[in-house]
């Protein structure tokens, strides 16, 4: 870092004579920006995508504790109401959409699309449909994040 001494000296500062502006900018860009390598990009964390990755591995943990006659449920709270859903699916749209799809506690078939930032999700077990024969969505998620990580490796 430059201290005082050098900064003036690298500014051109005499006694007799005035900076050169154009010195006195980039000595001063030397001085206050700091050398930043390998940083992310600083949007890249804030992406529908990462959220995606970010619930999807949730979702999976979750349901790995669950008994065989449970699957992931979700309360979703929005606009003062709680809506419980059998979570089938989650997907996004970037750079800030994160959709939930499923079923209601009617059998209506829902579809949640939410803003990364109004997202609050309780996970809960619910019991699995007898005539359901489809994988849980843990399952699923988990084969969709290991066919992006390949993708990405490309």
């Amino acid at each position: 870092m430059a201290n005082i001494k050098d900064l003036s000296k690298s500014l051109g500062i005499t006694k007799s004579k005035l900076p050169n502006i154009s010195a006195a900018a980039s000595a001063m860009n030397r001085v206050i920006t700091p050398n930043l390598i390998n940083l992310p990009d600083k949007d890249e964390a804030f992406r529908a995508e990462a959220y995606h990755e970010r619930l999807a591995k949730y979702i999976i943990e979750f349901e790995k504790d669950l008994e065989e006659d449970k699957e992931v449920g979700a309360k979703l709270v929005n606009f003062g109401e709680t809506i419980t859903i059998q979570v089938e699916d989650i997907g996004y749209y970037n750079p800030r959409l994160i959709c939930f799809y499923g079923t209601d506690t009617k059998g209506q078939k829902v579809q949640l699309v939410q803003h990364v930032n109004q997202i609050n999700l309780l996970l809960i077990a619910l019991k699995r449909k007898e005539k359901e024969n489809r994988p849980r969505v843990g399952f699923r998620l988990a084969q969709q994040l290991k066919e992006s990580e390949t993708d990405k490796e490309k």
